[in-house]
């Protein structure tokens, strides 16, 4: 993607993003990754413990799954939603392994106006564009193919009959792909 069209997309909100990752566009989650990197850190961290980069990786698969569910007919900004589930989230991993946590307000400042973001924050998550570089490298292309689907809220009887597999392929295919965004999220 070249520079110009990355400007434009941090120029869009977060439910024009939505829309654009349902239509496959690989840059606008890249674009929400980066936007909510700091509150998700910010979640993880409120947490005692030495599993903060655990944490991390709960909060973005939470974040994609987020982008999978978001519905805006059910009233909430996406800002608002995601930042439920990654609390949500991050609260029941903390409970499985027994972490305390600080309280934080239950909505993380997600700014729903990208003007908002202030460009330091940009340049500071630069390197989440290279992650998702790195998740694309460790995927297959069957499970990149099923992750877009997935992330844009297909049922996985959907992504078999688009991709000509059965169902349980692409169950399996979520199940590896989960297992390998958390070794990359390490």
């Amino acid at each position: 993607m070249d520079v110009g069209a990355t400007a434009s997309l941090r120029e869009l909100c977060n439910e024009d993003l939505i829309s654009l990752c349902r239509e496959d566009d690989r840059s606008a989650l890249s674009e929400l990754i980066v936007r909510f990197a700091p509150s998700v850190r910010k979640r993880a961290e409120s947490f005692a413990g030495t599993a903060h980069d655990d944490l991390m990786q709960e909060g973005f698969l939470a974040l994609l799954d987020a982008v999978r569910n978001y519905s805006p007919d059910r009233g909430a900004s996406f800002a608002t939603f995601a930042s439920a589930c990654i609390r949500n989230r991050m609260i029941n991993v903390s409970k499985r392994i027994g972490l305390d946590h600080d309280e934080l307000p239950d909505e993380l400042d997600i700014p729903d106006d990208p003007s908002e973001i202030p460009e330091n924050i940009l340049m500071e998550n630069e390197g989440l564009k290279e992650l998702y570089h790195k998740i694309e490298g460790t995927l297959s292309s069957l499970e990149m193919k099923v992750m877009r689907y997935y992330v844009a809220g297909h049922s996985y009887r959907c992504i078999a009959e688009q991709l000509g597999i059965e169902e349980k392929s692409v169950d399996n295919a979520v199940q590896r792909m989960r297992h390998k965004l958390r070794a990359v999220l390490r």
